[in-house]
């Protein structure tokens, strides 16, 4: 799929959208082919993370698209990962157990070693909705820098729908309350004009 100019990103933008960011990243420093996509713009957020077993195996991609208005905090972090230690030095040690009885196995158990102990450091980019929950995207910790920045981006357009968000409500209220205040003023005229209404003319003095 072509990239798109504005983001180098595959992605596509509805009419009005604008402040449009984007970038690709790498999810691991060995799978350096593969690109995890991230856009954003004046109204939602956009991604494209690849799926992989073992850390290196491509196995289809995660897509979603998420509201800026769904979104209350961008954050990014680093994090050790236990588990592709544990699966790294578990593959590096069979695949040297293997080298004198199958080689070729014995390789794509380093290979699938090197993936994991490769990953034991990440960068994540964290999107935090309002009731607590969480999308996380992990880079490949050789991109940290690119994804704070890209972060401090999404960040600012999260802030300024907020603060367009609160703007609204206040002029939504204000409406209301004058719309409230004219029907009430309507209410008291028509009342005036029903009790005017309703009181008898004095007759005029005879000559």
């Amino acid at each position: 799929m072509a990239e798109n100019a504005q983001t180098m990103t595959e992605f596509t933008y509805a009419p009005g959208e604008k402040n449009i960011v984007g970038d690709r990243f790498s999810p691991s420093v060995i799978i350096f082919w593969l690109k995890t996509s991230i856009a954003a713009s004046s109204t939602r957020v956009q991604y494209k993370a690849p799926n992989t077993l073992f850390g290196l195996i491509p196995l289809g991609a995660a897509t979603k698209t998420i509201p800026l208005r769904n979104i209350a905090s961008v954050d990014t972090n680093t994090k050790f990962n236990l588990g592709s230690l544990v699966w790294g030095l578990l593959f590096l040690f069979v695949g040297f157990g293997m080298f004198d009885s199958n080689a070729m196995v014995a390789i794509v158990l380093l290979l699938i070693a090197a993936a994991n102990l490769a990953n034991v450091m990440s960068a994540s980019l964290v999107f935090r909705d309002p009731s607590g929950g969480a999308n996380v995207i992990t880079v490949s910790m050789l991109e940290k820098d690119k994804l704070m920045n890209l972060a401090q981006e999404i960040q600012a357009r999260v802030f300024t729908d907020a603060d367009q968000l609160r703007h609204e409500e206040s002029m939504h209220m204000a409406e209301k309350q004058f719309e409230a205040q004219t029907n009430s003023v309507l209410i008291q005229q028509q009342m005036l004009a029903n009790q005017q209404a309703q009181t008898p003319t004095a007759p005029a003095d005879s000559m």
